[in-house]
């Protein structure tokens, strides 16, 4: 799906860190599964949080350098109504003033940060789902892309992108060998006959102009300053 809006948790590499970050605190909690985004049970959540998970996960993150695991660990921490230890909030401000991030969520973070009562009252980022995009499409409020047609995503800017966890790539590498070793055994059981070459695909003209045109828009968005 991409990006559908530049605040927080507004694309789909956020909700990827967001289910990191679940991974991570479900080992520190000693548990098959640690939902914090809309969990079925929200106090339960917030009780383990207040009783010492949100401090250790979030002094873990920290030690691990992942700047991207603590925002998001508050941020939903903020939306439970959880109790964040003081010295957690002073060092998330910190945090967020050296980590890149898009303005819109930026600003969605330092505003909450200032109003959060921190006495057990959820915060509402008023974030837009995938649904509000979807129906913002509808009325015409989605940006329109570079080829004149409606867009649902957003362009997004690499370097705003949050980073996966501390063990993404370990993860990534033991999914990759796991499904290597799953397509070797199955062409093994039943290999298939060299097929003879496709033919190449080609579009009308028009559509490789506007195809030129979004790609130029995306390159010039990406190397546009900081």
């Amino acid at each position: 799906m991409g990006a559908w809006g530049y605040g927080l948790l507004e694309s789909d590499a956020e909700l990827d860190v967001v289910d990191e970050i679940e991974y991570e605190v479900a080992k520190l909690a000693k548990t098959k599964r640690f939902r914090l985004l809309h969990p079925k049970h929200p106090a339960r959540v917030k009780e383990r949080l207040d009783g010492g998970v949100f401090h250790r996960a979030f002094l873990y993150f920290h030690e691990k350098k992942w700047n991207h695991g603590m925002i998001y660990l508050v941020v939903m921490a903020m939306t439970l109504g959880s109790t964040i230890p003081a010295e957690d909030l002073a060092q998330i401000t910190q945090t967020l003033k050296e980590t890149p991030m898009y303005k819109e969520a930026k600003g969605q973070l330092e505003l909450g940060l200032a109003g959060y009562k921190n006495n057990g009252e959820p915060w509402d980022f008023q974030s837009k789902s995938i649904v509000d995009a979807a129906n913002a499409s509808i009325t015409n409020e989605q940006p329109t892309a570079p080829g004149g047609f409606q867009m649902l995503n957003v362009m997004e800017k690499w370097s705003y992108m949050p980073q996966g966890g501390p063990n993404d790539m370990e993860k990534g590498m033991e999914e990759m060998l796991k499904h290597q070793k799953e397509r070797e055994a199955k062409q093994a059981k039943d290999p298939k006959p060299a097929t003879e070459p496709k033919p190449k695909f080609d579009l009308p003209q028009e559509q490789k102009d506007r195809l030129e045109a979004a790609v130029k828009a995306w390159f010039n968005f990406q190397m546009a300053p900081e």
